[in-house]
């Protein structure tokens, strides 16, 4: 037997303004077996990657349990506008949705308004509830999967992809198509993190027997900028409507051990807009750098000029592989994400260890660039300080340092010290070893890249390696 519901409203810029997201409530009776929603708003938006006109208007559901923020303790699930329809049941759902017991009482609907047009967007909500279900019992199946963490030898650098999407969200491809082509392009880790919800970690774990590090991910889309949360084996809430929500949910991720990172704060971003203080991290090289990208590395190194200390990552985005159709002109890995592991046998901690120290640097594709920064800070030849590192400057002395690079032949590489370029050095060779020295009193951070031209000669170079700082502290 079904039972509906249903829903129509209008919202124009003016209510948007006051309010982004608004919970419509329904009753679900005792003996519910199914919830199932469909939903419907006027002129979506249909260019690519969300440019050109037209509305976007973005829907969740909640359960019993409630609403707030940022706990979200009956947080069942959201698509944004990617799906108009879902469903829930005790034992399945729509990717993006959380199975579990159909709790009777009074639920909610969540819909959010990104993008609303001047004369404003008109919705319709549809909600069945088809009976026949026994009474739930009190606790919500577990979905936090218990991991079985693979391990990969280490004391080497790993390299991975912080950055892609699958069914669960906006992405073509299943969970197991994304590792397997990882592996298949010789990735050692890879982050899955799909928008606003974590259904896709229990996939996750149900293939952490293969040869390579899975981090379970999320991409926390908010209407102001978009963030990345790693290491963490639950929903992570997106509801974040100022500077001070953020910081809240900032705290709540990392107190929790999760690693947090600003995504793509570029003009095709969509941009950064909220504050920019206490990231551990920032998503400096998101998909192939003509992507604007430049505009991302300026704005991290404006934060190093000022002090911030935040690990540069890159990360692909990619929503596609094959065998589903291309939504993008690249692919996993473009760029990766390299990582410094010193132990012999390296898993998903190590990993997130390693970004938290800054032991990073980021590589057009898996094959390289390669390029490591090191320091030695007492001239006996051994180089003990990596990238990320901080050393004390010394006022009398410059101190040593050395560029390893693989890949660098006809590029240049440049080393940058306080946001202006201390060096260019044309490359000849595969591999070359650059050896400098710099006085280090007064400036803040030191860190290298490697440039050269891409495709035609007349676009100029682009980006095709760039190290995380080494730091100084000033006596």
């Amino acid at each position: 037997m079904l039972e509906g519901v249903s829903f129509e409203g209008r919202a124009g810029p003016e209510d948007v303004g006051r309010q982004r997201y608004i919970y419509l409530p329904f009753q679900v009776p005792p003996g519910t077996r199914r919830i199932s929603v469909r939903y419907w708003f006027n002129d979506p938006v249909t260019a690519p990657l969300g440019t050109g006109p037209g509305n976007t208007v973005d829907i969740g559901i909640f359960d019993p349990r409630g609403i707030q923020f940022p706990e979200a303790p009956g947080f069942r699930g959201w698509s944004g506008s990617a799906k108009r329809e879902f469903f829930i049941t005790a034992t399945a759902a729509t990717p993006g949705y959380i199975p579990g017991p159909i709790f009777p009482g009074q639920w909610h609907i969540v819909l959010g308004f990104e993008r609303v047009q001047e004369e404003g967007v008109h919705y319709r909500v549809e909600i069945e509830l088809e009976k026949g279900g026994s009474a739930p019992s009190e606790e919500l199946r577990e979905t936090r999967p218990s991991p079985r963490p693979s391990k990969l030898r280490g004391g080497r650098f790993l390299r991975g992809d912080l950055h892609c999407h699958s069914v669960h969200s906006d992405g073509l491809n299943t969970v197991e198509e994304l590792v397997q082509e990882a592996i298949a392009l010789g990735l050692d880790f890879l982050a899955v993190t799909d928008h606003n919800t974590c259904t896709h970690h229990a996939h996750l774990a149900s293939l952490s027997h293969l040869p390579i590090i899975l981090i379970p991910g999320e991409e926390v889309t908010t209407y102001w900028g978009h963030a990345n949360t790693w290491g963490l084996r639950q929903f992570v809430d997106f509801r974040c409507t100022d500077a001070e929500s953020m910081k809240t949910l900032m705290r709540f991720v990392q107190d929790r051990g999760g690693l947090i990172s600003i995504n793509h704060p570029k003009s095709v971003g969509p941009p950064w807009l909220l504050d920019w203080e206490g990231f551990q991290c920032m998503e400096v090289w998101q998909a192939p750098w003509r992507f604007y990208n430049w505009e991302s590395l300026e704005q991290w190194d404006l934060l190093l000029c000022q002090g911030g200390r935040v690990v540069a990552v890159g990360g692909s985005d990619v929503h596609s592989i094959p065998p589903a159709p291309p939504l993008h002109p690249h692919g996993l890995g473009n760029p990766t994400t390299w990582v410094y592991v010193p132990q012999l046998e390296a898993g998903e901690e190590d990993v997130l260890d390693a970004i938290r120290k800054g032991h990073v640097f980021i590589s057009a594709d898996p094959h390289g660039p390669e390029l490591i920064l090191e320091a030695d800070t007492d001239d006996d030849g051994h180089f003990e300080v990596l990238m990320g590192d901080s050393i004390t400057a010394p006022d009398d002395r410059p101190l040593s340092f050395r560029v390893h690079v693989r890949g660098g032949q006809s590029r240049r590489l440049w080393i940058v010290s306080d946001g202006a370029v201390a060096h260019i050095v044309p490359l000849e060779e595969e591999e070359t070893i650059y050896h400098f020295r710099l006085a280090c009193s007064g400036r803040r951070y030191v860190r290298a890249e490697l440039r050269g031209p891409r495709g035609r000669p007349e676009r100029g170079e682009v980006v095709w390696a760039l190290t995380n700082p080494i730091w100084f502290s000033q006596t």
